[in-house]
């Protein structure tokens, strides 16, 4: 009855293993994951794991998840900001792919026609990204907020529409219907309605009285993505669609940074089981299944640099957007073991194509982890290979525009003496308050800095994870202003410790509540330390002896 719990539980130990073995080795954490798979797997592993198929519903929670966490940092204004560039790239880069595909998988033999398509199926597998691996690696790179990053993230929405015609076009390939895709944008254009009129109407009205509750809001929102993701599944569509769109609305709200923080562990979690059921299903190699994948692999690389790279730099990127956005996408997507599946289930392909397709996905799963690692470091031989050959770049305004949101200052929490600070800026220095960025779980306070034109967003100071994705490691300044008193399951010896550790460089300000904890304090990390009360007694002693002074 509860089979499920030991074949996990397995599962669990074996990619907690072979990750920390792969971590030690300094080799991608993924690659241990595929391996712990495979070794536990049906196929050719020890048989520990009898059905994948229950570590496949677990993975696709994940994947579900994962959506939802991209549709939380699905910023429209920013994606509207790569204007054409995205638009020709989502939409070029997937055309060209199955069009040079179909070509190239032609002269290798594969059939298309008289009834046979295996070079329509291999030509659409590789032009598919894998948004799990992409997502995840870039994540740990804080890479998202970047230009390349953004351009990265919209081409792969775009994937995901075009992959959502697949689906709805893929029974009938032999006979194609065009009211079928027109029916599947229908039911885009509908679950896309649903969802932002239900945020907008019912959503904000809930999250206006929870909000002082972080818990509730991160309960509420993974509430919200299971209904959006059931609603998508209802009207025929996928449950990863359903999830995109309900990240997406809640990005709109000032939440997205606590929510986002709050889901990732669980996201992993379940990825984590992702990798290793694809791992599972990895058959036993021969030769010709070998050198097959291989070629396979290198058609996806040098396409997405046919494909991407010209269609970026012709839309007026520049050469490091380009390139680095061309070797992010280069690997084959988890979407293309579904089709496959069902291919081999409509009978339009055999099983060897779909284990000659899993092995090329775990080879560029690999590949990608350093390739991505590595990404920029790549960049730099491919430029210095160009400069010789007479193609010198313009690096300066090149890194200017990958540049994400940069505050210098940063407040961490918006309480009696982060606002008298706020207002003091405002009569002296208006211009700085551009600079400033405020964390707080508060929603009036956010409605406040709204008002005044201040960047806040919500979110729980305490947590790492929250001042991870709020950029705080990218601050000249960051201030405390709260005494301990106030705080709640933190104080500021823990905030100063979190925050050296993600900002080595910063200067930190504290405040502390008596003498004895600013030695504390320094030594944890802090540049300078506030003493309230000293600082009140400070000005006093200074206003009477003015005031004296002057009466003499």
């Amino acid at each position: 009855m509860h089979s499920i719990l030991p074949e996990i539980g397995i599962a669990i130990l074996a990619a907690t293993a072979l990750g920390f073995i792969f971590q030690l080795m300094r080799q991608p954490v993924i690659l241990g994951y595929l391996v712990a798979g495979a070794l536990i797997g049906p196929q050719i592993g020890l048989k520990l794991v009898s059905d994948p198929a229950n570590i496949e519903v677990i993975s696709e929670i994940g994947l579900i998840l994962l959506l939802f966490i991209i549709g939380l940092e699905l910023n429209p204004a920013k994606l509207l900001s790569s204007g054409r560039k995205l638009i020709y790239a989502g939409v070029g880069q997937f055309i060209f792919c199955v069009l040079i595909g179909l070509g190239f998988f032609v002269l290798l033999g594969y059939p298309l026609g008289g009834g046979r398509i295996e070079a329509l199926y291999l030509a659409l597998f590789c032009a598919l990204s894998s948004t799990a691996i992409v997502v995840k690696l870039l994540y740990d790179k804080f890479e998202l907020d970047t230009l390349p990053g953004r351009i990265t993230l919209g081409i792969l929405i775009f994937q995901d529409l075009w992959a959502i015609l697949i689906l709805a076009l893929q029974p009938n390939f032999t006979n194609p219907q065009i009211h079928l895709v027109a029916l599947a944008l229908g039911k885009g254009v509908f679950l896309l309605a649903v969802g932002f009129l239900l945020s907008r109407y019912m959503l904000r009205w809930i999250f206006d009285r929870i909000s002082k509750t972080p818990e509730m809001v991160v309960a509420i929102s993974i509430a919200w993505c299971a209904l959006m993701a059931g609603l998508g599944s209802w009207i025929g569509m996928s449950m990863e669609m359903g999830a995109l769109i309900a990240g997406a609305a809640i990005a709109s709200f000032p939440y997205g940074v606590h929510v986002t923080a709050k889901v990732l562990p669980l996201r992993d979690f379940f990825l984590t089981l992702f990798f290793l059921s694809i791992g599972m299903k990895i058959p036993f190699p021969d030769a010709t299944t070998l050198t097959m994948a291989v070629l396979i692999v290198l058609f996806v690389i040098v396409s997405r640099f046919l494909t991407i790279y010209p269609i970026l730099s012709l839309s007026g990127s520049g050469r490091r957007t380009s390139f680095i956005t061309s070797l992010n996408l280069a690997q084959i997507s988890e979407f293309s073991l579904v089709v496959a599946a069902l291919g081999v289930s409509y009978g339009h392909i055999e099983q060897s194509l779909m284990s000659l397709i899993i092995y090329a996905m775990a080879i560029t799963s690999v590949l990608s982890s350093y390739f991505i690692k590595g990404n920029h470091q790549l960049y730099l031989i491919f430029t210095r290979i160009l400069t010789k050959m007479g193609f010198p770049s313009k690096a300066s305004l090149e890194i200017a525009d990958e540049e994400g949101d940069h505050y210098p200052i940063v407040l961490l929490g918006y309480h009696r003496g982060a606002r008298a600070l706020i207002d003091k800026i405002e009569e002296i220095a208006p211009e700085l308050l551009k600079k400033i960025l405020v964390i707080d779980f508060n929603l009036e306070v956010l409605k406040e800095l709204q008002d005044r034109n201040i960047t806040g967003i919500f979110g729980d100071i305490s947590s790492m994870d929250t001042l991870d994705h709020a950029h705080v490691a990218g601050a000249d300044v960051i201030l405390s202003t709260i005494p301990d008193m106030m705080l709640k399951n933190t104080s500021n010896l823990a905030l100063v410790k979190t925050c050296r550790m993600l900002a080595p460089d910063a200067v930190i300000v504290a405040t502390a509540d008596s003498t004895k904890q600013i030695e504390d304090l320094k030594i944890g990390g802090a540049n300078e330390v506030l003493l309230p009360y000293s600082l009140i007694g400070d000005s006093i002693a200074a206003m009477l002896l003015d005031f004296y002074r002057k009466g003499k």
